[in-house]
């Protein structure tokens, strides 16, 4: 019982982020299309079958160069289209022309009468309720026939383009928009990540070579990456399949000489060495008051604090630290301080025997303000971007993680685990993250996405204005989705074989 709950749960979750995704996605092609004077035929909620019409929204003709306003409850005629002839009244509200009536005249009786063509028109904006509850479409006027007179397709290429941008430009606000919050919300976090080893995998390349847990890497193939992370994880993925020569600190002694071959394709959870690696969350230090203790030990700001309260347990807040030293007058401390990618070796730290509430914090700032937190988001939003193209590389290499990838199924997994390690904040940061991906990917020049779009937009202004046919493009999109939708299934299936083998795509705390 619990379970189902539990995946109930996820399942709403998952259905309320990709629905806020998929729907701030179409709201900005709908607010640019109404600005710009595009019709907007339906704004759906969630995907079709329809379930209900919330309402119809006003519009508004042009005739004779004049725009008039059409009432949400006037019945305009079903045959009347841009380049109509009609007849028609309208009357003075709120100081605005309102339309009163309006009738379509056939071809044969035009000349009768005195009537006036339709130059523009938007008959207004269906709401629509739809039952598959994940996000939600607009349906702009002639959106794939440029024979539409005022349609998407016939407009201008300076029309389409901001429309088809807004889309990405949204997904691309709200990221950092959430992780603005997050980060304000949240502790300023980093990573403190050792090469000391704290577990080697039965059977693994390191067991074979006779590493153990509490070695310490501090260099491979001569060159230095003691507690340097990234680059020693980078040397190894780079070296896989060949032999290379690590230096190693056991119990105070260096081994400079041990020689092992990286795995290409480890085991799950494995690596290519068959280690794990002590790592910790430390704290940045966003400003340090001069004079204060902390200044006196040499803790600068943007290093990362690592302080273990109890069995190993680092530092959560600022508010720990100052209910830790306040409980501890006069005790004597260890530190450890990250700066770049060198830790430090534990630095002493004398708490005053007498000490100020106001001091509590021995000069340490360890909170985001409201004016540093959108700089911290849009950093953290350039990492992810500039990452990518390191990704492609090991996708096409052949060494990308197994879960580098995960379509629809891997996200409602990955959702269900954030939110049961990280709790609320968590999931905030996996929606931004998943509104800056999406938004990258829709800009990629692939058919069917909005960048696939734009290429085409760009070979009519190329070609001087000259559109290409709107069939052989409408084949190159459907063809462009069906391989969408193919690695789509493709990534699903193996999404949901690590489901049902119950593989978690979070690495183990």
């Amino acid at each position: 019982m619990n379970i189902l709950v539990s995946n109930g749960i996820n399942l709403l979750i998952f259905a309320a982020i990709l629905g806020v995704l998929v729907f701030v996605h179409e709201l900005g092609h709908f607010g640019v299309a109404k600005r710009l004077g595009i019709p907007v035929l339906e704004f759906g909620f969630g995907f079709p079958p329809r379930v209900w019409r919330f309402w119809k929204g006003s519009g508004w003709i042009e005739i004779q160069g004049k725009r008039i306003f059409i009432p949400r409850q006037f019945q305009l005629p079903q045959n009347l289209t841009v380049g109509s002839h009609v007849i028609y009244k309208t009357a003075m509200q709120n100081g605005r022309a309102v339309l009163t009536n309006i009738q379509v005249i056939d071809a044969e009786n035009q000349g009768q009468m005195l009537t006036s063509p339709v130059q523009n028109l938007d008959r207004g904006t269906e709401y629509t309720l739809n039952a598959i509850p994940l996000g939600g479409f607009v349906r702009l006027l002639g959106e794939e026939d440029p024979a539409v007179p005022g349609g998407f397709a016939s407009a201008k290429p300076g029309i389409r383009v901001p429309i088809l941008l807004a889309g990405v430009t949204m997904n691309f606000i709200l990221a950092l928009l959430v992780f603005t919050l997050a980060t304000f919300l949240t502790p300023p976090y980093a990573t403190v990540q050792t090469t000391t080893i704290s577990d080697v995998m039965p059977d693994s390349p390191a067991a074979l070579v006779g590493l153990r847990a509490g070695d310490t890497i501090v260099a491979v193939n001569g060159r230095e990456i003691k507690h340097d992370y990234p680059t020693f994880r980078q040397i190894i993925r780079d070296s896989a399949g060949r032999e290379v020569t690590l230096a190693v600190v056991h119990k105070n002694q260096t081994q400079d000489s041990i020689k092992v071959v990286p795995r290409a394709n480890p085991p799950a959870n494995e690596g290519p060495l068959g280690i794990r690696l002590d790592g910790w969350v430390g704290i940045r230090v966003t400003s340090v008051a001069s004079g204060s203790v902390a200044d006196k030990v040499g803790v600068r700001a943007g290093d990362v604090l690592l302080f273990f309260v109890d069995s190993q347990r680092p530092l959560r807040d600022q508010n720990e630290l100052e209910q830790f030293t306040q409980a501890h007058l006069g005790w004597k401390i260890e530190w450890r301080v990250q700066r770049g990618s060198e830790l430090s070796d534990p630095i002493v730290v004398s708490i005053p025997a007498s000490l100020d509430p106001k001091d509590a914090a021995l000069g340490l700032n360890l909170q985001m303000s409201p004016l540093d937190a959108p700089a911290k988001a849009a950093q953290d939003m350039w990492t992810v971007v500039a990452a990518i193209p390191m990704m492609f590389q090991q996708l096409f290499a052949g060494t990308a993680p197994a879960n580098a990838f995960v379509g629809p199924v891997g996200i409602y997994q990955f959702t269900g685990e954030v939110a049961q390690r990280g709790g609320p904040i968590a999931l905030l940061q996996l929606l931004a993250l998943l509104s800056l991906n999406l938004a990258i990917v829709n800009l990629l020049p692939f058919p069917a996405l909005d960048g696939g779009r734009l290429v085409f937009v760009a070979l009519e202004w190329l070609r001087g204005g000259k559109k290409i046919d709107p069939q052989k493009e409408g084949l190159v999109h459907l063809v462009g989705l069906a391989i969408l939708l193919g690695l789509m299934l493709i990534i699903s299936y193996f999404d949901v074989a690590r489901l049902i083998a119950g593989q978690p795509i979070l690495p183990a705390p």
